[in-house]
């Protein structure tokens, strides 16, 4: 997700303009930090459909493995 997508939005739970940080992802014992949007605040991650989808594709190989 480009940063201009999400330009602008605040966290629903503490109002603190979202900013491009470090997410990091576990499944199993497949763990993968990327860049992407989060509260400064409280840390919560927001996870686009587009990532949604690339991590269910990684589950689903993980699991046929």
């Amino acid at each position: 997700m480009k940063v201009e997508e999400w330009e602008g939005w605040y966290c629903f739970k503490c109002n603190e303009k979202i900013t491009e940080g470090e997410v990091e992802f576990s499944y199993l014992d497949f763990k993968r930090s990327v860049k992407g949007p989060r509260c400064p605040k409280c840390g919560i991650v927001f996870v686009s459909e587009e990532m949604a989808r690339k991590l269910r594709n990684i589950e689903e190989q993980l699991e046929d493995k």
